[in-house]
């Protein structure tokens, strides 16, 4: 069976057993690697927002320039830190493969996940909500289809009158022209 989107979440919601995994970031990666060598540190963003707040340090700007001063200092020395850890990361020898296991793992898991969506299981779990979700899903297309129907027929319904009134207008133009040129 192949399953929407929407219908996907109304399983997930109700068995957050079955949600998917999100795929790993270079830094989610990094952060894993360097975390199996006992290494914590988190990645920074690298400039203050527009209102001078540092996401890290929880510290914001009261225009206080000594305060705004000590967040550039925090800021520069999380970004040397994390630069530096990242790096160290990135060119490490075992990198590569544990990116490679990772992405794998994640793939797998995922997998797995849509495997039991589809069995045969959780088919019969949620069999009549999904079709609930189904018949809702055919009602609203009837109902915005008699509303667009209706809309058409006063749009037409409101052209014809216009278009008689015109005509009318014209006709009787017509029949002055008519008098006019005869009684000349």
């Amino acid at each position: 069976m192949v399953y929407t989107q929407k219908q996907i979440k109304i399983i997930q919601k109700k068995r957050p057993d079955l949600n998917f995994q999100r795929i790993p970031t270079l830094d989610d990666l990094i952060l894993g690697f360097l975390r199996k060598y006992d290494i914590i540190v988190k990645p920074i963003k690298k400039d203050l927002d527009f209102k001078g707040n540092n996401y890290n340090s929880g510290l914001s700007i009261d225009n206080n320039s000594k305060n705004l001063d000590e967040i550039k200092k925090i800021n520069a020395n999380e970004i040397k830190e994390w630069q530096f850890w990242k790096k160290w990361a990135l060119d490490h020898s075992d990198f590569e493969q544990y990116r490679i296991d990772k992405i794998k793992e994640n793939q797998l898991f995922n997998k797995d996940i849509l495997d039991k969506l589809n069995s045969d299981e959780v088919k019969e779990e949620f069999n009549e909500i999904l079709k609930k979700t189904n018949t809702i899903k055919f009602n609203r297309f009837i109902f915005f289809g008699w509303i667009i129907i209706s809309l058409l027929f006063f749009v037409n319904l409101i052209n014809m009158i216009y278009s008689q009134n015109s005509n009318d207008q014209i006709n009787l133009r017509s029949i002055n022209n008519i008098e006019n040129n005869f009684l000349k």
